[in-house]
């Protein structure tokens, strides 16, 4: 854990999200991630967890020093198909009445993380960009929640793997943009409302999103942060994968 986070500072990197706390205190982590010259600005938690045990989440990101907590994935009222892929699992999980009490429950959370001094979101995958009963999910969430309490994390490439332009997305919904979660996708295959079937996630700039794009429409939003990130297995070794990505955002113009 501390290692990998030196060798993220030492390659430029200046912040992160957390998603998991490793066994240890707001205190440690908080120490861990600046020690290694890292801001640690968001963390991510279950939806599920949140409407469980918001007060203590909450107040443990807060001690923590985020400013920003995300939902990072639904809560289905029906168990997920554990042989399946995850990202087919919790699309055929949800219904259009979960995502919409999905929604309800996600505006109470953030009413009280912005009483508390942070900000909430929701992190999508592909699911939230299928059709149920003529519905896209991302569209309820926004239309059912107050842009004071929930903002959005787009990410990407879950957007392009549910086969839509992401760049469109980012046009579509930019007011409530905040923070972006950014991975390329090898497949060039787009249907949109159809998940890809290759999922396989690869360094920025070497797949088939189109990056400038992405960043040119975000100039329209609110963007705070964005995360690079892969998706296992990974094609290349991790550390070096990240190193290639930072590379190519350096070098973009559209990021900067």
């Amino acid at each position: 854990f501390d290692g990998t986070l030196r060798v993220l500072g030492a390659m430029g990197y200046k912040t992160v999200e957390a998603a998991g706390w490793h066994g240890r205190s707001p205190r440690e982590f908080r120490e861990a991630v600046r020690g290694a010259g890292l801001d640690c600005v968001s963390c991510h938690y279950g939806l599920s967890d949140l409407i469980d045990n918001s007060e203590d989440r909450l107040a443990f990101a807060r001690d923590v020093g985020v400013r920003y907590v995300l939902a990072s994935s639904p809560a289905p009222s029906r168990a997920i198909d554990e042989s399946n892929d995850w990202a087919h699992a919790i699309a055929e999980a949800m219904t259009l009445a979960d995502w919409r009490s999905n929604a309800e429950a996600m505006d109470g959370i953030g009413r009280r993380a912005r009483e508390m001094g942070l900000r909430f979101g929701y992190h999508n995958h592909s699911a939230e960009f299928l059709s149920y009963e003529g519905r896209l999910p991302m569209d309820e969430i926004v239309r059912l929640t107050d842009p004071e309490h929930v903002v959005l994390e787009l990410d990407i490439g879950w957007v392009a793997g549910a086969g839509y332009d992401p760049a469109e997305a980012v046009r579509r919904y930019a007011d409530r943009i905040h923070l972006f979660h950014i991975k390329d996708l090898r497949t060039a295959e787009r249907v949109p409302g159809k998940i890809v079937a290759d999922e396989q996630t690869v360094p920025i700039g070497s797949g088939t999103i189109d990056w400038p794009a992405v960043f040119a429409a975000a100039r329209a939003a609110p963007l705070a942060h964005w995360f690079v990130e892969h998706e296992p297995p990974f094609e290349t070794p991790v550390i070096e994968g990240l190193r290639q990505s930072l590379a190519y955002l350096d070098n973009l113009p559209e990021a900067r």
